[in-house]
Parts: structure tokens; C-alpha cells; sequence
């Protein structure tokens, strides 16, 4: 059974004839034939009925009854791509928006496309003086929602550009569903303005108003335009459920709360994780909420840093900034007398002939750690993992900056411990590339886990720390730990 459906929705005074030319040609196109099967959505459309027991539904009614045919029909398909022409693209809209409306935004996920061929986005106008004296005496429903700047057109549109054309994930009231609206070159019927309405990804095709959908042979560019949108849904991912604010990349995060932000040290640990190893060793590791520079008893605590080795300044909440005014001598008043970070770091870039140069990602150089020390800190490490966009103010983080830099950092502290005779045992590592690095709270998580247990495999020697300011990632940063535990425990201490 093919695993995918596409759904045709045919127009006002219309039936799935319409679509008897366009499916004959998709029908014999191998990749398109061996991926998705076929139906077509059917509804009572008429110019008039003087039936008295009949009456003509509205979109309302109909959106509803599409519903239910994707509901009873397309079951068993695990994707779904619904293509329709001129009014069958309202109804498809307003399908969406009343299961946004009903908090079933989460049963829409199959859909991966939605691709509306001429449908009056903003209405039609061309026949406006004819329904003045005819419609009113018929009392069509349908076409009254054609006319432009229909009320209710406005209002559905409103709520599928939020709630699915912009929706960033997935939950009750919203489902990301991309929308691809095409108008006919020559269409006076629905103008290509109106087919375009407020869709942000469009597209013009040959033909009027109905030969946009009469393919005159396999190379025509409907055939071509509605085969890319196939392809497309097929790779299309399914929509994922929202993110933990934590979790949202740095500029996309709402402003921080007050109450998010630890202004006092908070320790948990320690959390003991099976890292491999000889004799089946466990890690202890530690996590840390507040102000970094109030961590104490910590060997090695490690920034992160650009690729030119500069430092935030003194006054920046970053732990760059925070660092650097942390290790500094300061006279009683807070005056800056000796910049201990800053200082060594210039002159260890100038030993190594990079001073006003970009070093490689994942480069580790140390500093001491200046006032620190008295907390029981010995050292901080720096570690080069954003690179300047040239020309701009934004920072690019490559994935395997931040591998690299844990590697260095355990070679480093290694070689410190064993060339320096300092006492080095635990490390404290920062969220690399969360930051101004856009990357989120558990894609950096993951990047450090993975080199991080290799180490610890190798060499188990050592207790590890993380650090943060804001509760939310606090919080998230301690059931992923706790995760991580359970993960191992059961794996039989193999790394996870």
C-alpha cells in the first residue's frame, strides 16, 4: 500500500471531472504513481436549486465535510497533500482553521502541503454586478463568500497564516502545514493578487482560469509545479511539539523573567553517571545555578569565546564578561587594577603569533584565575567556538567547534596537571554555542555529551560541572542529566 494521498478539492459549480486531465498525466508519472494514491473530495455545488427541501451549504458545512472524508478515507496513509482549484482552496482553508478552532491541531500533522491552484484568496470581483441582481434572488451561500473582503474569508485566513503558515510547532491550536498558492497568468477570474492573497510562497502558472489545471501534456508546468510539491511534502518533516522556552534559541527567546534568574548559588550533585571506563566507573556530576562568578570549588571552569580570543567586556552579563570581571583585581572600591584574564590572554595570543587573528575552532588557551583563585578556582580556559559573520554583528558556531574544544580542554588540563603540578580534578563547562551562537539549550548539551563520555571512557579521573544563570535552564538542564542516568543504567554502563 503506497503510504502517502493526495486529496483534490474541485471548485464552485464543479466536480472531480475537473481534475480528470491533470490526474490522467500524474497518474502515468512513475515517481508520482509509485509514492501517492488518489481521491477526490466531492460537494453539493449549484447555481441554483429550487428543491424546498434542499438547501446549498455553506463553507462552514462543507469544510466539515471534508473533514470527515479525511477523517473515514485517509486513515491509513501516513502523509497527506491536499491540491485544490479556485473555491476548493477556501474550503480547504476553512477546514484548518475550524480544527485549529476545535483544539485538534495536533490530528492536522499528516498534512504536509497544502497547494491551491487560482483560489480567491481575495476574492472575485469579475461577475460582482451580476450577483447583485442575481445571487441575492437565489441565496447561493457559496458564492457569497467569493465576493471580496468576505468577512469570514478575512478571519479564516487570519487564523491559518498564525496558527499554521507561521506556526513554529505543533500543539491544540496550531500545526506548521506549508501553503503553496498559484495563480493563472490569464486569469480574470481570480486575479493573480487574489490568488496570492496573504501567502507568503506563490507562484504563476499558464492558463485562465480553468485551463491553469488542463495539462496539454507531461511537460506542461502545472504537471511540473504540482510534482515538485509532491516531492516536496514526501521530505516534508513532521511537525515537532513545542520547545522548553529554555530551549529556544537566543534570539528567539522572550526577555528573561526576574524571576527566572538566579542571583543566588544553587548547587545540585552530586549526580553519579556510569561513564565506562576501568572497572566500571561512574562520574560525579554537578550542576550550578546563579552568577558564575560565585562558583567555588571548581578546578578548571571554561568560557566560551570567539574565534579572536576576546573577551566580553567587564560590564557584559555573558560568562565571558562575568569571568573576566570575576578573576580581576579590583581595589576596595571595584576599581579595576590588574585584568588577569585579559592580560595573560593577549600575551598567550601573542606567543602564539595570533594576536588580532582568528585562531581554529575548538582552540583551548589558559588563563589563571586571578581573584578566583580565593573561591578555590585555579584556572580558566578559553575556548574559541564562535566565528564572527563578516560584516555583521552575529556569530557562526560550527558542530565540530564544540567536540574539538572539549578534547582540547581535558588535553590541556591534563598536560597543566602533569607540567604545572596543579591539583586539577573537576571542570566546569559552559553551554558552548547557546548563546549569541543561536544554537539551542539541548543541541549544545548533546554536542558536549558525546566527546565528553569518550574522555571520561579513557581517563575517569575527573568530576564535571555545568553552570547557568536562568531557572528554565536550570530545570532542563537537570532532567537531562537525570535522563542521562537512567539511559546508562540501563545501557549496561555503555555511553548513550
Amino acid at each position: 500500500m503506497r503510504q502517502s494521498v493526495v486529496v483534490f478539492v474541485h471548485g464552485l459549480f464543479s466536480s472531480p471531472d475537473t481534475w480528470a486531465p491533470l490526474t490522467g498525466v500524474l497518474g502515468a508519472i512513475p515517481e508520482v504513481a509509485d509514492e501517492f494514491d488518489f481521491l477526490f473530495f466531492t460537494y453539493a455545488t449549484r447555481p441554483v436549486t429550487w428543491n424546498p427541501l434542499r438547501r446549498m451549504p455553506d463553507l462552514d458545512t462543507v469544510a466539515d465535510h471534508l473533514r470527515g472524508h479525511i477523517d473515514d478515507f485517509t486513515g491509513d496513509y501516513e502523509r497527506v497533500v491536499l491540491v485544490t482549484h479556485s473555491q476548493g482552496g477556501l474550503i480547504a482553508q476553512r477546514y484548518l482553521s475550524r480544527m485549529l478552532l476545535a483544539g485538534r491541531g495536533r490530528e492536522l500533522a499528516r498534512i504536509r502541503r497544502l497547494v491551491m491552484l487560482a483560489c480567491p484568496n481575495n476574492g472575485s470581483d469579475l461577475f460582482l454586478l451580476a450577483r447583485r441582481g442575481l445571487m441575492p434572488l437565489t441565496r447561493n451561500r457559496q458564492e457569497r463568500e467569493l465576493k471580496p473582503l468576505q468577512t469570514s474569508v478575512l478571519e479564516t485566513q487570519r487564523r491559518v497564516i498564525d496558527g499554521i503558515v507561521r506556526a513554529p510547532d505543533i500543539s491544540a491550536d496550531r500545526c506548521p502545514i506549508p501553503i503553496v498558492a498559484y495563480a493563472g497568468e490569464s486569469d480574470n477570474v481570480v486575479v493573480p493578487a487574489s490568488a496570492a492573497g496573504f501567502f507568503p510562497e506563490t507562484g504563476v502558472l499558464p492558463g485562465d482560469h480553468f485551463s491553469v489545471i488542463r495539462p496539454a501534456g507531461p511537460d506542461s508546468r502545472i504537471v511540473h509545479a504540482v510534482r515538485r510539491e509532491l516531492a516536496r511534502a514526501l521530505a516534508e518533516p513532521f511537525p515537532a511539539e513545542p520547545q522548553p522556552e529554555a530551549d529556544i534559541p537566543h534570539r528567539r527567546r522572550p526577555p528573561t523573567a526576574p524571576s527566572d534568574v538566579l542571583t543566588e548559588r544553587e548547587v545540585v550533585g552530586p549526580i553519579s553517571i556510569p561513564t565506562g571506563g576501568r572497572d566500571g566507573h561512574a562520574t560525579q556530576f554537578f550542576l550550578h545555578g546563579g552568577p558564575v562568578e560565585q562558583l567555588k570549588n571548581v578546578d578548571v571552569v571554561v568560557s566560551s569565546e570567539n574565534t579572536y580570543l576576546q573577551l566580553s567586556q567587564f560590564f557584559k552579563p555573558s560568562t565571558s564578561g562575568s569571568l573576566r570581571w570575576a578573576a580581576a583585581e579590583k581595589s576596595e572600591g571595584g576599581q579595576i587594577l590588574q585584568d588577569v584574564a585579559g592580560d595573560h590572554l593577549a600575551d598567550w595570543l601573542r606567543a602564539q603569533g595570533s594576536y588580532g587573528l582568528p585562531v581554529r575552532e575548538g582552540t583551548v588557551a589558559p588563563t589563571p584565575s586571578g581573584a578566583l583563585l580565593r573561591r578555590n578556582v585555579q584556572r580558566i580556559y578559553h575556548a574559541a567556538i564562535a566565528t564572527p559573520v563578516s560584516g555583521t554583528n552575529n556569530y557562526r558556531v560550527s558542530s565540530q567547534a564544540i567536540p574539538r574544544a572539549v578534547h582540547n580542554t581535558f588535553d590541556l588540563a591534563r598536560r597543566e596537571r602533569q607540567e604545572l603540578g596543579l591539583p586539577l580534578s573537576s571542570i566546569c563547562f559552559p553551554l558552548f554555542g547557546a548563546g549569541r551562537g543561536e544554537m539551542s539549550v539541548l543541541a549544545s548539551f548533546e554536542l558536549i555529551w558525546v566527546p565528553l563520555m569518550n574522555e571520561l571512557a579513557d581517563d575517569p579521573s575527573w568530576s564535571i560541572h555545568f553552570a547557568t544563570r536562568r531557572r528554565a535552564i536550570f530545570d532542563l538542564l537537570l532532567s537531562r542529566l537525570q535522563a542521562k542516568k537512567r539511559a546508562h543504567e540501563q545501557a549496561g554502563q555503555e555511553p548513550v
